[in-house]
């Protein structure tokens, strides 16, 4: 009994490896892919299911939902807003040490859940902010503020 408890131990041990290289190879395979698809990620998508069901068995995310949302976000109209959610999403993906900030339903983010000892007390309400609306009338605004903080009279021009 112990002899096959042993030899199935050593076959996960050996297997991890494997699995996790064949992984990454895929990975790369889809990554360059993407890279020649001209901004269509539906050219790859017999590689992305492939990289989805390897990355959802071996519990390793591959920021596959966020890099065909941001592929998407930018090469389409919705460009316009920007595409800060989908940056940030594939940001927090690609995260070493996983993802620090999480979206909340209403728009804003928060903090993960044991991430806090790498942001100053302050971070919270930082965070919590939902995003302005990006419009001409929101960036003059703020023009219009931002050069009265720095002591320039509406319609002054300073070189």
């Amino acid at each position: 009994q112990k002899a096959r408890g042993r030899s199935r131990i050593s076959v996960v041990l050996v297997f991890a490896p494997i699995a996790m290289a064949a992984l990454a190879a895929k990975k790369k395979e889809w990554t360059a892919c993407l890279a020649t698809s001209n901004g269509m990620p539906g050219r790859c998508e017999k590689l992305e299911k492939e990289l989805a069901s390897m990355s959802k068995s071996s519990g390793v995310d591959c920021c596959i939902a966020e890099t065909v949302g941001l592929m998407k976000c930018t090469a389409g109209s919705s460009r316009t807003h920007g595409c800060a959610a989908e940056f940030l999403a594939m940001r927090e993906c690609n995260r070493s040490g996983g993802k620090e900030l999480a979206s909340g339903a209403d728009g804003s983010y928060e903090v993960v859940h044991g991430k806090s000892s790498a942001f100053s007390s302050t971070a919270a309400s930082l965070v919590s902010a939902v995003v302005p609306k990006r419009s001409l009338q929101s960036m003059v605004d703020f023009g219009g503020e931002y050069a009265k903080s720095l002591g320039i009279a509406p319609g002054e021009v300073r070189f």
